[in-house]
């Protein structure tokens, strides 16, 4: 029976072949508001814009990849982005302790009553225009189009 080779084979060092990649914030960022200014100004949807981005970032990686919440969360924070929130109200749910929006913590929004106590109206995010009161508001559709600041716009009525 012959001896086995103690030296790990070339394809074993680099274990498994990659599959996927995922790029760095400032490069989302930086595909994000090129895919504003040079294709279409406005996306009706989350999933409409992470589609033309991930086109744009797989011309250069075609094993980039980045989720819907992440590009969400960065686009926030990246000039040239507006993020419009469309909101339904929703009864008998679960309070909140995250904002559904970008992930942040959530403060509590209080009043003072006029026998001096405090009560909690509801909640506010402590990063974006989110904010709720009993009636919790749920974020149900999210636009993205090409503005000259990162603003979130929460969008009446929706």
């Amino acid at each position: 029976m012959p001896a086995k080779d103690d030296a790990a084979s070339p394809a074993a060092d680099d274990g498994p072949p990659r599959r996927y990649h995922v790029p760095d914030a400032e490069e989302v960022r930086r595909v994000a508001r090129r895919v504003l200014r040079s294709g279409r100004p406005h996306y009706p949807s989350q999933a409409a814009y992470r589609a033309a981005v991930l086109v744009a970032l797989r011309h250069d990686d075609p094993l980039a990849v980045v989720g819907g919440s992440r590009l969400r969360r960065l686009a926030l924070e990246t000039p040239g982005v507006r993020l419009s929130v469309h909101y339904a109200e929703r009864e008998g749910r679960r309070p909140l302790t995250e904002c559904p929006v970008c992930s942040s913590p959530l403060k509590p929004v209080r009043n003072r009553t006029l026998t001096g106590e405090s009560v909690v109206l509801g909640q506010q995010c402590t990063r974006c225009d989110y904010w709720t009161h009993r009636v919790q508001r749920v974020p149900v559709r999210y636009t993205f189009s090409r503005s000259g600041g990162p603003r979130v716009r929460a969008v009446p009525g929706g």
